[in-house]
């Protein structure tokens, strides 16, 4: 959804003359305000803005520092070669300008790693004035001076939920109001993410890249195309500086083998932003998709030209039909932008995704029944036994298998996890008796099953290598998911959704975070299983949550989040139809509580291990608490 307003007067001629300029091929200056200081980073310190701001690099003593390729021809590496990050012990640089009372600093920025604090800059008098950091938890965090800060969530942004390893756009904005009010705001990637009010403290003498000025912790981490404003930019400018390539509507396609369905591809850029000459998309299918009529897995590649930058152009998917029972999968539609205009050949990739939908079902009309958790193709009594165990076991109410329901829900993260490997049938069992939910993460497989796994690889909890999504359901399965935790535990295997569902049901409730996958393919499998209504859905991308309740509202959905938590923000989340929040505790007070109780929603928090923390949260009335240990919070709970 575009941010773009139309704007009376002066706006509409800045427009205009923007366009004409550009059209000369000139560089992006806006008309109503100048750029201050433009560090391209290309092998030098230099301000191409003509201001004489020209950045100098300072000796940390404990840094490195390089020239590498970046997002627009090179970028400004800063890396701490301690073994412990800290104060005063990095290279960065100081650039000799002094903010004015409304502005924009806008940069690309590469996440080598997270942990407290990655320092972006700073522009400090005191140590805790105006600044920008990464925290741990992946929160980019952009102050001021204390009380006015706004929050991005960078994992959450992210395509595999990590954002090691992947460039940001981040661009801040500050408008003074008053002698001690300004409102700050932050984007990322050209989305306005959160914008707050705050205390005005005046800025100091020089703005800082990847701290070590006052105090601040080492910048680790890449800059790109760094750039000043003395005036705030309006959404259409920071989008443009983002550079958000292309508009894919939808955004992804479900189809059935041997049916086709379709998209469209749109440049994403503001009539007087257009490209000074041809672009290309080329979109790379795999073997199981063919494009607009040449055979599977052949390149397309569209023609944007002068006159038709706007226009969208529509592709067709067709799915092979490969006559073989290999199960739902997803096939994955890459986009590659070239140009011979510098700045659109430097965007970044756009993907699509394709979810197949299997239509030679080896197990006759209904294909692998959820019941037939082995198989075989037969719903035997070997497969109604192992279901009707996990129903006999909380037949008597009084028993100790059942936890009787309490005004606070506790959920077992990724399983009881400090009992038994994450995210395995055995940290589910082991919530037994404690959780009231069981929360655990999905992925597709490369043939299109969810699957649980956290991260975006397979190495850290299984003795597997790789991306999730280069592995089919049969690879996944030849995997050891327990040995990394206990030699009690060898051989424990990657469950399918499906079977943790089957598993954790009917005396506690499966809490389905997802990571990646489409909202279809979720809704198909719990509408096989037949509990759209027994389950619970979480997420960081509230897109999703809001795709999912558009599918089948039935499903309680709750809306994954952390940093400050404001009126707006809770606002946004309920505007989507997304039933509770679901928020990192850090942060979480009182006030909190008042206010999302106040919208009508519940508020629940993740991930609470300390007992005086948990304690102080059940004092505060929170709705749902999501931990490591569900043993103890039940214990706590039960002595309220």
């Amino acid at each position: 959804m575009s941010n773009t307003h139309s704007r009376p007067g002066s706006r509409s001629l800045t427009r205009l003359l923007l366009a004409a300029f550009l059209a000369i091929g000139g560089a992006f200056v806006p008309v109503h305000g100048a750029l201050q200081v433009h560090l391209e980073m290309d092998g030098n310190l230099n301000d191409s803005a003509g201001g004489d701001h020209n950045g100098v690099l300072v000796d940390g003593h404990q840094g490195f520092n390089a020239f590498v390729p970046g997002v627009i021809g090179q970028a400004l590496d800063l890396s701490n070669i301690s073994s412990d990050p800290g104060p005063t012990n990095n290279d960065y640089v100081r650039i000799p300008y002094v903010m004015t009372d409304s502005g924009t600093l806008a940069f690309w920025f590469y996440v080598d790693d997270v942990y407290n604090y990655v320092t972006l800059f700073d522009n400090s008098v005191q140590q805790d004035d105006w600044e920008m950091w990464i925290y741990a938890t992946g929160q980019a965090r952009f102050r001021i001076e204390g009380g006015g800060e706004v929050s991005a969530n960078l994992h959450g942004l992210a395509p595999d939920g990590d954002a090691r390893g992947d460039w940001f756009h981040l661009a801040v904005t500050w408008r003074r109001l008053s002698e001690t009010t300004v409102e700050n705001a932050i984007h990322v990637n050209g989305r306005l993410i959160e914008s707050r009010q705050g205390p005005w403290v005046s800025p100091g003498a020089a703005v800082f890249l990847g701290g070590g000025h006052a105090g601040n912790d080492a910048g680790t981490g890449k800059w790109d195309d760094v750039r000043i404003y003395d005036h705030v930019l309006d959404d259409i400018e920071i989008r443009w500086l983002a550079m958000n390539s292309l508009i894919l509507d939808p955004t992804e396609v479900s189809v059935k083998e041997g049916h086709s369905g379709s998209y469209s591809v749109q440049l994403d850029c503001p009539p007087g932003l257009y490209p000074a000459t041809n672009v290309y998309v080329t979109i790379t299918p795999d073997e199981n998709v063919a494009l607009n009529g040449p055979a599977a897995g052949r390149q397309v590649t569209l023609t944007f030209e002068p006159g038709s930058f706007g226009t969208p152009q529509i592709v067709q998917v067709l799915a092979v039909d490969d006559a073989v029972n290999t199960g739902n999968r997803v096939a994955t539609l890459m986009h590659t932008v070239s140009s011979n205009d510098a700045r659109w050949n430097a965007m970044q990739s756009a993907s699509l995704s394709v979810f197949i939908l299997e239509d030679d079902l080896g197990c006759g009309a209904w294909g692998y029944l959820p019941t037939d958790l082995n198989r075989d193709c037969y719903v035997n009594f070997a497969d109604f036994a192992a279901f009707a165990s996990q129903w006999m076991a909380c037949t008597d109410p009084s028993g100790s298998h059942c936890i009787r329901p309490s005004s606070v829900k506790i959920a077992a993260h990724r399983g009881y996890s400090q009992a038994a490997p994450e995210n395995t049938l055995a940290a589910c069992n082991a919530a037994r008796g404690y959780a009231d939910l069981v929360e655990f993460d999905v992925r597709p497989t490369q043939d299109g099953w969810l699957i649980l796994m956290h991260d975006g690889n397979v190495d850290r909890t299984t003795s597997g290598t790789g991306p999730v999504q280069t592995f089919t359901l049969e690879q996944i399965r030849a995997l050891d998911a327990g040995s990394w935790f206990s030699s009690e535990y060898a051989g424990e295997l990657v469950p399918t959704m499906s079977e943790a569902i089957l598993a954790v049901l009917p005396d506690m409730v499966p809490l389905i975070e997802r990571k990646t996958g489409t909202a279809q393919q979720y809704v198909e499998v719990l509408k096989a299983l037949r509990c759209t209504n027994d389950v619970v859905v979480i997420a960081f991308d509230w897109d999703f949550l809001a795709q999912l309740e558009a599918i089948d509202s039935t499903i309680i959905t709750g809306a994954l989040g952390s940093s400050t938590l404001t009126s707006d923000t809770i606002s946004s989340i309920r505007s989507l139809g997304i039933d509770f929040i679901n928020w990192e505790h850090s942060t979480i007070t009182a006030d909190e509580v008042s206010r999302v109780r106040g919208a009508g929603m519940e508020l629940w928090v993740w991930t609470v291990n300390s007992a005086a923390r948990i304690q102080e949260l059940l004092d505060m009335g929170i709705d749902g608490i999501t931990t490591d240990n569900p043993e103890l919070a039940r214990r706590l709970l039960e002595q309220q």
